[in-house]
């Protein structure tokens, strides 16, 4: 998914633990000549009518430029922010997550835990429809969760569902077995409709967090009889987007996707026997421009919506009306600098702290991110519940770092850094264009603070994913982004356990940690559940086998009279502010 811009989306690609399996290659039709319309005559004679002199109001038409071409709009197979974006307009999960955080009701209008938390009934809106009008029903997102799970989709997003029973045991299967063996393994996995308005999930063990789980893409309920029509490509068709999300996709063409509100739409935060509610916007249009080309469009009036990015920051700071549009806010995206605890000298916590201080954020944002970005000392991102202000690493300090080290008993006899006994570092990266500088200032940071040599150790970039997911190989100090799945702190915190992935590369295991994650992810109450997330954290930021980096931020262009917009932005909004708000709600000039 998608990170700040050009050095997380590079880190992300290589060290992702997901394998990119072949799709169809998107085939989009070409855009349909330009039409004109005649001109209104004016009434000839007398005075002019009172309508003539009251301002025309403005189209309700919400451009976005997305910057990325939406790849697979497949909800069980897609993975990238672009895909998700669009697929979030046009569908609607059990439930959704606000702007603030928070689980809404969506297709399901209530649920509750039974079992300890090892079962979670939703219970469906009577009368559901899909865009067409025909009924949706729970045993469409029980096929929705089924597919997802189904080895042959081979869908990247697949270990979201892992709390799920039978899940993991599901999708891991080679699937090239037989079919009547994928079907029964499939049978047992624990997602059943019991009846048209019920579905029951069942847990290995309690999992509070799964209501968040419930709003995330990968369970939107796809139309079988459209997936089985075509199988492959189903979604190139826009009319195979039958959907229940608050808008319908009528256009998938080479350079835009347009959608118009879905008339069978209700409203997911309504109470039971609220009306249907249609959304204010006649219209959103999502365009994939390049930076200099979205920027003109803005400039017209051609694009409501642009994001902005590092490389071109400063100049849309620098102009007189641009400036005045520019919105900023933090974005569900961290980098940190792992230390490899099993090789000398990072298994000393000493080292990791000293390292920790000698780190000049500001410096790094300033030059890396080109001030797209925040100096950050923690994991869960603000505005992400679960956020904590006070779990944070040492910040920069270049004399704490020299002191952490001799204190540590890496000193000279005259005060100074033996990088004798430090012995070698090296700091370990993919070779590309684009990350060369990056890692050159972190190593001439640490050098210069140290007065010890940080050596830059250049992979070949088709090697370095492997070298760096097996243990027996991982660097000894490398960099790790990770952008969320879900606004959720497990989503954060699971990486972290002793047999999650990113502990694994880091030699990372912490017992109590792991029992305190635990913890939180069985509370059912979600308050109490963040405070345990909370304490969760705390422990692995207190054993600094990380020095967290930077938070990336968002930047957008907004035009002024794109209403209601910038007021629901949120922490995990990807490709375009309000993207998990009440989108219903927005307008253009109201």
């Amino acid at each position: 998914m998608r990170f700040s811009l050009f050095l997380v989306v590079v880190l992300a690609s290589v060290l992702s633990a997901c394998v990119t399996l072949p799709s169809p290659t998107p085939t989009y039709l070409p855009e349909p000549p330009p039409t004109t319309t005649a001109a209104t005559p004016a009434p000839s004679g007398g005075l002019p009518l009172p309508w003539i002199a009251t301002p025309t109001p403005r189209p309700q038409v919400l451009r976005i430029n997305i910057a990325a071409r939406p790849d697979l709009l497949d909800p069980q197979k897609a993975s990238l922010s672009a895909e998700i974006a669009v697929l979030q307009l046009a569908y609607e999960g059990l439930t959704r997550v606000d702007e603030k955080g928070r689980v809404q009701p969506a297709a399901a209008e209530r649920w509750e835990f039974t079992n300890g938390g090892k079962s979670l009934t939703f219970h469906l809106r009577a009368g559901l429809k899909r865009a067409d009008g025909t009924p949706l029903t729970a045993k469409d997102f029980e096929y929705a969760f089924r597919r997802a799970l189904d080895p042959r989709i081979g869908g990247q997003s697949q270990p979201i569902l892992d709390g799920v029973r039978g899940a993991l045991t599901a999708y891991s299967l080679d699937p090239k077995t037989k079919p009547e063996d994928i079907e029964k393994t499939l049978d047992k996995v624990g997602v059943k409709a019991t009846d048209d308005l019920t579905l029951v999930v069942t847990f290995d063990q309690p999992t509070g967090f799964w209501t968040t789980i419930a709003s995330t893409w990968i369970g939107f309920p796809s139309d079988r009889n459209k997936v089985d029509q075509d199988p492959d490509a189903w979604w190139l068709k826009p009319d195979s987007h039958n959907g229940n999300g608050p808008f319908k996709i009528i256009e998938i063409r080479e350079q835009v996707i347009r959608l118009t509100p879905n008339p069978n739409y209700r409203n997911g935060a309504a109470e039971r026997g609220a009306i249907e509610l249609r959304p204010y916007l006649d219209r959103i249009e999502l365009y994939w421009q390049g930076d200099a080309a979205a920027l003109e469009s803005y400039r017209k009036g051609e694009l409501e919506i642009v994001r902005v990015s590092a490389e071109n920051l400063a100049q849309v700071q620098a102009d007189p009306v641009l400036g005045k549009e520019l919105v900023r806010a933090p974005a569900a995206r961290v980098t940190y600098l792992g230390f490899n605890v099993k090789k000398p000298p990072f298994g000393d916590k000493n080292v990791r702290v000293a390292f920790s201080y000698a780190l000049d954020r500001e410096g790094l944002v300033r030059d890396v991110l080109k001030g797209l970005g925040k100096p950050y000392l923690s994991w869960i991102p603000p505005g992400i519940p679960g956020y904590d202000e006070t779990a944070n690493v040492p910040a920069y300090d270049a004399q704490a770092a020299v002191q952490t080290l001799i204190g540590g008993g890496y000193g000279t006899a005259d005060k100074k850094v033996d990088c004798a006994k430090l012995g070698t570092i090296k700091l370990s990266y993919s070779n590309t264009p684009k990350t060369q500088l990056v890692f050159r200032l972190i190593a001439e940071n640490l050098t210069r603070v140290f007065a010890c040599q940080v050596l830059l150790d250049p992979i070949e970039p088709g090697a370095y994913p492997a070298i760096v997911r097996d243990p027996k190989t991982t660097p000894q100090m490398f960099l790790i982004p990770w952008e969320q799945e879900c606004p959720h702190p497990q989503n954060w915190l699971f990486l972290q356990t002793c047999a999650g992935v990113y502990a694994a590369r880091l030699g990372y295991c912490n017992r109590e940690f792991d029992a305190a994650l635990a913890a939180a992810n069985a509370e059912l109450d979600f308050d109490k559940a963040m405070e345990k997330y909370k304490a969760a954290q705390k422990i692995f930021v207190g054993d600094v086998a990380a020095a967290f980096l930077w938070n990336n931020e968002n930047a957008y262009l907004v035009k002024p009279y794109a209403r209601r917009v910038w007021d629901s932005r949120s922490t995990s909004d990807s490709i375009f502010p309000g993207q998990f708000g009440p989108v219903w709600s927005y307008t253009i000039g109201r």
